[in-house]
Parts: structure tokens; C-alpha cells; sequence
């Protein structure tokens, strides 16, 4: 008889992306792409930061059946932020990070801004290029699809791939690539739609490192993108409501520029 795993506390529901999700193929990939012996080592503090039962047990399940408690309880324990975690480490676990993430989890408790920031993941140096492949397309149809139906802050997000090693410039640029409508909508739902009306602002994670902080508020209060949606907003053809959010966009930004 097959053993199975002892389970200890309510792991909660399985977490896995149907095969219709967008990223379902993508993801899969990486299982493939990544797919190595378990690690000797969790690489985070042990014996205290992590739950007794899940430190003991976290190898066993499968990388694709790793619990979302598990993954939660891992990000949780403290690890050397100047040292990182060991790359077989990371690499093994990410697919499953990954697919967490396109499955809307949150992955830390704290938040998701620190998802891929335990190793540079972002940096192409650090990675072989079918790997690279996939965590490039993956950061790009994330920010997209972030962009277009996402109910984060699309600035969390952004932060998230920047502790990674993401370039801020490389970040607003494909910010910058979605249609007009697409980057209104956003940024009225984070600036405007839940504020009194009068207290519009733009919103700044709190886990953005400088000088990436002072490039990103840049980026918001910049001339180019307040003239982006005021030019949507006051076009003959755009929609009455869609008009509507991308001049009050510009006004946010323009009350926040320093120009």
C-alpha cells in the first residue's frame, strides 16, 4: 500500500489553475522546465519560524500539490536577505510560486510585493535561456493580465517584479504598450474609484526600495501619461464614462506632478 502523506493541521484547498486559465499552459512549462531533485534544505530559518509539523513535512508532497499553507508558512520564516536563497532552492520551488500567483493567491502573508524577491529572479544572468523564457513570459502575461482584470493594485505588482530584478523603465514600458482605454480603466480603479471625492491620489506600496521608488512616482506624475489620458479623456470618440475616468486620472496626476 502506497503511504500517504501525514497532512498534520487543515491544509485548506488544493490550489491548482484550471486548464482553461491563460497561463495553465505556461505554467506548466515551468513545472517541466524546473524539474529537479527536492532540495536538502529549506533555506530559511529552522526550528522556530516555521509551523513544527510543515517544516518537517514540506519536501514530501510534490512540488505541483505543494499546499498553499506550506508556502505561506516558508515565506513567513525569516531566511539572510544578503545572502538570498540557494538557487536549486528557489528554482525548485518557483513553478509553484508561479502558479500560485496566476491563481490570485496570496503567497505571503505580508503581501505579494516580496513573491520573487528571495532570489533575484528577474535577473536573466542568473538563469539558463529556456528558463529565462519562461519567467520573461510569465512577468509579461502577469503584468497584462494584472493590467486588464487584475483587483490588486497594479502597483503592488509592479513593485513585486521590481524586488525581483525587474527594471522599473522595462516595467512602465510594457505598462506603457497596453491601449489607452486598458491603462485608464486601471489607474482609475487604484487612484480614484474607492476615494472621497477630492482625495484622489496615487497609490505607492510601502515595499518599494529606493531609487526604484523615486523612478516609479516619476513615471505616474509624468508628463507623457498625463497627456496620454487627457488626450483619451477629451476625444470626441471615447465614451462618456470612459472619458470620465481618464480626466480624472489626469487630474491626480497633475495635482501630484511637480512640473
Amino acid at each position: 500500500m502506497t503511504p500517504t502523506l501525514d497532512t498534520g493541521p487543515d491544509i485548506g484547498p488544493q490550489i491548482k489553475l484550471a486548464k482553461d486559465h491563460p497561463l495553465y499552459a505556461l505554467i506548466d512549462e515551468a513545472y517541466r522546465v524546473f524539474d529537479a531533485p527536492k532540495p536538502s534544505s529549506t533555506e530559511v530559518c529552522t526550528g522556530c519560524c516555521m509551523d513544527p509539523h510543515i517544516e518537517l513535512h514540506f519536501f514530501e508532497p510534490p512540488i505541483r500539490d505543494l499546499p498553499l499553507t506550506y508556502v505561506q508558512d516558508w515565506f513567513f520564516a525569516a531566511y539572510d536577505p544578503e545572502a538570498g536563497v540557494a538557487k536549486p532552492t528557489w528554482a525548485y520551488l518557483l513553478p509553484r510560486i508561479l502558479e500560485l500567483l496566476a491563481a490570485a493567491q496570496e503567497v505571503s502573508y505580508v503581501g505579494n510585493e516580496v513573491a520573487l524577491s528571495r532570489f533575484q529572479t528577474g535577473v536573466a544572468a542568473n538563469w539558463n535561456a529556456q528558463e529565462w523564457s519562461v519567467i520573461d513570459r510569465f512577468q509579461r502575461a502577469f503584468l497584462r493580465a494584472e493590467l486588464r482584470e487584475g483587483t490588486d493594485y497594479i502597483d503592488d505588482t509592479l513593485c513585486m517584479f521590481a524586488l525581483a530584478g525587474w527594471s522599473v523603465s522595462d516595467l512602465t514600458a510594457q505598462m506603457l504598450e497596453v491601449d489607452d482605454a486598458t491603462l485608464a480603466n486601471r489607474l482609475w480603479r487604484d487612484w480614484c474609484q474607492h476615494c472621497v471625492p477630492g482625495k484622489e491620489s496615487i497609490w505607492i506600496t510601502a515595499f518599494w526600495e529606493s531609487p526604484a521608488n523615486s523612478e516609479i512616482y516619476d513615471f505616474y506624475t509624468s508628463k507623457a501619461l498625463r497627456d496620454r489620458m487627457a488626450t483619451l479623456g477629451l476625444a470626441e470618440t471615447t465614451p462618456p464614462d470612459l472619458a470620465t475616468r481618464a480626466l480624472a486620472v489626469a487630474a491626480v496626476i497633475e495635482d501630484n506632478a511637480a512640473w
